[in-house]
């Protein structure tokens, strides 16, 4: 018999309609992944030829990997620097070009510090959605948006798991959540070509009119959850004998 037991969780979210994100057919995935894979091939040659796995032997020569690092990656083919591989990096840039985005601070000049040079724009971020918790993507196509004016906006493409374990491989990595491609990388004319013409824009009605005075209501989500009855006896009895 289950004695687990259900209930209805209660959880507060933006009152915004979903974000909606672009449809990608199988055989425009196809044609992206044969642009796209002679282009990341070269990195993961590259790699595969002449950085070590990490084989986990502590902190010992964390020093001289990264030392090593950054020799290695001086050496790398001439796309390597026009890549964002991974969630950490790509995010990162994302954020970059949207704090250049900010409006113009209202102090004198004198008192503003000047920032750098905006990075590199992005024209095509790849993600596969399967591969990562829906917490690391919820925002993405938010991030994607303010990230750019919609004249040189990037495009958010998601890509199947067996599309992102190719992607992976090419670049001879375990795994690749997220990849994002500069405007100006080198062999990429025709990929982004292609993209900008077959890959639907990311559009965020609300955040295009923030400025109107629409009303949003609050918006709840509630859950089902199953909880166990036992551990729940056993978490407080656990509490009674620390009181005790």
């Amino acid at each position: 018999m289950d004695n687990n037991r259900k209930k209805l969780v209660h959880a507060v979210t933006l009152p915004y309609p979903d974000q909606q994100w672009p449809k990608l057919s199988s055989d425009h995935e196809q044609v992206i992944l044969s642009l796209l894979l002679p282009l990341l091939q070269p990195v993961g040659d590259f790699r595969r030829d002449h950085i070590l796995r990490s084989k986990g032997k502590g902190r010992a020569r964390k020093k001289n990997s990264i030392q090593e690092q950054c020799t290695v990656q001086e050496w790398m083919p001439d796309v390597f620097g026009h890549l964002t591989i991974g969630f950490n990096s790509t995010i990162r840039r994302l954020e970059a070009l949207a704090s250049h985005r900010q409006p113009p601070s209202p102090l004198p000049k004198s008192d503003v510090k000047r920032s750098r040079d905006p990075p590199a724009a992005l024209s095509a971020v790849f993600v596969c959605r399967e591969n990562l918790p829906d917490m690391l993507t919820s925002s993405l196509s938010l991030q994607v948006t303010t990230s750019a004016p919609r004249s040189t906006r990037a495009r958010l493409i998601p890509v199947s798991p067996q599309s992102g374990a190719k992607i992976a491989r090419a670049l001879h990595q375990p795994r690749v959540g997220l990849l994002g491609v500069e405007k100006d990388a080198p062999g990429s004319k025709a990929l982004l070509n292609w993209v900008s013409d077959n890959v639907e824009l990311v559009e965020i009605p609300w955040l295009e009119k923030v400025s109107s005075s629409t009303y949003f209501p609050v918006s709840v989500k509630t859950h089902e959850i199953t909880t166990d009855p036992k551990s729940k006896a056993r978490k407080r009895k656990g509490t009674e004998m620390d009181v005790g």
